[in-house]
């Protein structure tokens, strides 16, 4: 019991998503079916068609990943959540960072297993179970400013 204690309170401090993400994608890697990719490791990341030609993904029957389009993105959000924003006289205020994920999986099991996966590791996944969507994933402790983004 202590364990998930200190766990939970681990992933509660976690301040960085694109670290989480990088623990989820070492541990579906090593223990599922699943295959992952960063800009780091695709041979072709420029874009989500090209990506999905990798060869570390083109054989893959379960596949999750990120490409350098979505990590400007995840880094733009990233950056705007640092500054100070006014619209007229009102300030806006932005909490929290999200990424997105191009995915391939055989089956609703599989997909089931990776996103409880990656919420073990202090993830939320907002996704209409449609293969032609991407996964929008962030923080679980800022679920509350990115649904609905």
């Amino acid at each position: 019991m202590t364990n998930k204690l200190i766990k939970r309170t681990a992933i509660s401090r976690r301040k960085n998503l694109l670290s989480a993400l990088g623990k989820a994608f070492e541990e579906l890697e090593s223990y599922t079916q699943w295959r992952t990719g960063t800009p780091e490791n695709l041979e072709y990341n420029c874009c989500t068609s090209c990506m999905t030609g990798s060869p570390r993904l083109e054989d893959a029957s379960n596949h999750v990943a990120y490409n350098i389009q979505d990590k400007e993105g995840y880094n733009e959000a990233y950056k705007e959540n640092r500054e100070s924003f006014k619209w007229g006289s009102l300030p806006e205020s932005h909490k929290g960072e999200y990424i997105y994920l191009q995915h391939g999986g055989e089956s609703h099991a599989s997909y089931k297993l990776l996103i409880g996966i990656l919420k073990q590791h202090g993830i939320t996944t907002e996704w209409d179970w449609s293969s032609d969507i991407k996964l929008k994933v962030y923080l679980t402790k800022y679920a509350n400013f990115n649904s609905g983004v």
